[in-house]
């Protein structure tokens, strides 16, 4: 091994560890690390066979496939009721050996992978070690402070987490019961409708692990952000394998440098007279807000905030070197296996693994414009539908994506109508030298060698524009920006080939550090404001910090240590705004009957349940007000000082104790058992 790799390797060896002991409880965190290694064993043999074991790539392909393999093995065990400890392992063994046996069956009638690689070399290991130290340099700091305790003993959670990490709290708790399909902790008992493959390893490793499930998910991120820029690099790579810094470079572009909002930030609170630290109470990422436009949310969100999206992006762009490299001459099984990477992706989230399998076709039909020939060549590539299908039959089985296709409307419709040119800029700018550069003329990377990147750019481009999710108008957006950034890493680099190819054209060169340079103040500004739980003040419509009190957490822990998995503890949804909005499901890990999500698709059911919740805590009549909470399938009723300023009357549930039974009190917070006796009717005094 070189020096350089060497070095790169000792730093990501330090770098993750590292990450792991900052975190709150670091034994649990390396026990769930090692846990999280053991989910991706099952696929290193089918990495292998695609790939070889000499090439990153069969590692990196191998533990994607593994994980998407272990959470299908989760998936199995609980579906045929065998969701225990003995069952989960059972079911995660026989899908290890089953890939073991039949990788090994297939590899001994073929010397060679299925799909040859350009030689990897050290120069190849160090670029990608390199570039992966930006993934606990940017998560370390944030996912330490998620849940920090303050001198008055206040758990603490910046708003960057109060939307989807503690949505995923409370999906992972929930698939901890083993419904299936999963119950919406916000509309119990009705099932959830959402794509929550991805959060079926934790559900099953976090007790294994001896792990919380807040810990487990951490962890978890970590690691899919390691998966997530390795697959990133390895596409773009197998693009442009004479170039490994080129590349690293390039990946490293799209992380820290890709949007002008930071930038926008600094002259916003500038022209207020605020002071830099004004960016401090801005959601520097979502600037482009500010012009009416979309919002395209940068990758290391992608890595803080959404690693459910993550896995997706990168099982799928694993299919691609196929498509690259092997092309049109492919084995019939490694495109086989390609579209196993694919089929993953749609099942971990049908939208992105769609789009990513059109780039594939894409990709095979553009070598095919190119060099012509049989047609046959072409449809031969089909059989990657074949485990696609396979995937949206699963998808419908379980119910993970019912209903949101007709919500979608075709055509330019809300922000994405709006300045759409100022908010692309915005959300795009740095990254569009580099682009513009890769288009142009290079005779040492041929323009076939990025016309998937080039393709992607555009398809996610027409779809962020042309397709919006009426129900969330931002969640396209929030995807295909996403993809934009997996996909164009390689017309980046061949960017920067160009610009270091004479030595003429230092304009080039200094147009790219200038754009990189303003490209990363969003980067710096965002990671800082992640790991920022010192602001106590208030954005717009939810306190920048959320802090649950010690009385709140001994509530919460008292929930999870005395009342049954499956009960419904209903606090009051409305007045708790954006921010504790999922108190009861992420935090006591329990139902509730009503709840407003802010992550997920909004459907009125949420509002009329919502509404009925509300009048039990401001009727003056407790009689009503528990007939009103049977009828919801309430157990019990959560009361703090939230509900005590908004609701005067909520004093009426502890001079009722026939209907509404303390069970729990601690300071503002209160918790009451409401009664099943119908007797109580008449007993309890009005």
């Amino acid at each position: 091994m070189s020096r350089l790799a060497a070095v790169a390797a000792a730093l990501v060896a330090a770098g993750v560890p590292a990450t792991l002991l900052s975190l709150q409880a670091p034994v649990a965190a390396f026990a769930y690390f090692g846990v999280y290694l053991l989910a991706l064993l099952p696929g290193l043999p089918v990495g292998f066979l695609l790939f070889g074991r000499r090439q990153a790539a069969g590692w990196i392909a191998g533990a994607l496939i593994g994980y998407a393999t272990s959470a299908l093995a989760v998936w199995a065990a609980v579906f045929t009721r065998h969701g225990t400890t003995a069952g989960l392992v059972l079911a995660w063994s026989a899908g290890l050996v089953a890939l073991s046996a039949l990788a090994a069956v297939m590899a001994s009638r073929r010397r060679a992978p299925l799909v040859v690689l350009p030689v990897w070399t050290t120069r190849h290991t160090a670029a990608l070690l390199l570039t992966l130290l930006m993934v606990p340099a940017l998560v370390g700091r944030p996912f330490a402070r998620i849940g920090s305790v303050d001198e008055n003993g206040d758990a603490r959670y910046r708003a960057y987490f109060t939307a989807d990490f503690v949505w995923h709290m409370a999906m992972t708790a929930e698939l901890q019961k083993h419904d299936t399909p999963p119950v919406n902790p916000y509309l119990a008992p009705e099932r959830i409708h959402y794509y929550w493959t991805y959060f079926l390893v934790p559900s099953a490793a976090a007790p294994i692990a001896h792990a919380d499930v807040a810990l487990a998910l951490e962890v978890n991120a970590l690691g899919t952000a390691l998966l997530l820029v390795s697959a990133i690099f390895l596409t773009a790579w197998a693009a442009l394998p004479a170039y490994p810094f080129a590349v690293a470079a390039a990946v490293t572009f799209v992380v820290l440098g890709a949007s002008a909002e930071g930038l926008a930030a600094m002259a916003y609170v500038t022209q207020q007279g605020q002071g830099l630290s004004g960016v401090r109470d801005l959601n520097v990422d979502a600037l482009s807000r500010g012009v009416g436009g979309l919002r395209i949310d940068n990758l290391p969100r992608a890595m803080w905030n959404t690693p459910q999206h993550s896995m997706s992006y990168a099982l799928g762009l694993t299919a691609l070197p196929v498509a690259i490299v092997a092309g049109l001459s492919a084995d019939m099984l490694a495109i086989l296996v390609a579209g196993v990477a694919l089929g993953a992706s749609v099942a971990f989230n049908p939208f992105v693994g769609a789009l990513i399998c059109a780039v594939y076709g894409l990709t095979i039909l553009g070598e095919w414009w190119r060099v012509r020939g049989s047609f046959a060549r072409v449809l031969k590539h089909g059989l990657a539908v074949i485990p696609v299908v396979a995937a949206l039959g699963w998808a419908s089985l379980n119910q993970v994506a019912d209903g949101a296709g007709s919500t979608l409307h075709f055509g330019m419709y809300g922000p994405a109508r709006n300045a759409p040119a100022i908010a692309f800029a915005l959300s795009f700018g740095p990254l569009l030298v580099p682009m513009v550069l890769g288009w142009l003329r290079n005779a040492d990377v041929p323009f076939s060698r990025v016309w998937p990147a080039t393709a992607g750019v555009v398809l996610v481009t027409l779809v962020m524009h042309l397709v919006t999710m009426t129900v969330d108008e931002f969640w396209i957006g929030f995807r295909t920006g996403h993809l934009l950034f997996v996909f164009v890493p390689p017309l980046v680099a061949r960017g920067l080939v160009w610009a270091w190819q004479r030595p003429q054209r230092a304009w080039a060169r200094v147009a790219l550090v200038g754009a990189f340079a303003v490209g990363s103040l969003t980067t710096a500004i965002d990671a800082f404001n992640a790991q920022d739980v010192e602001n106590t003040h208030e954005g717009i419509g939810l306190r920048w910090t959320l802090h649950l009190t010690p009385e709140q957490q001994a509530g919460l822990a008292w929930l999870r240590a005395n009342t049954p998995r499956t009960a419904v503890v209903q606090a009051e949804p409305v007045v708790r705004g954006r921010d504790a909005w999922s108190l009861i499901p992420s935090f006591a890990e329990r139902r509730m009957a009503a709840g407003l999500p802010i992550s997920l698709m909004h459907v009125p059911e949420y509002d009329t349940r919502s509404d009925d919740v509300q009048k039990i805590f401001a009727y003056a009549d407790a009689e009503r007000a528990w007939r009103s909470a049977q009828s919801l399938g309430i157990d019990y009723l959560w009361l703090d000082a939230t509900d005590r300023a908004a609701y005067p009357n909520a004093a009426k549930f502890a001079d009722h104790p026939d209907w509404f039974s303390p069970v729990f009190t601690a300071g503002d917070v209160a918790i009451y058992r409401v009664s099943r006796d119908d007797n109580a009717r008449t007993s309890g005094t009005r």
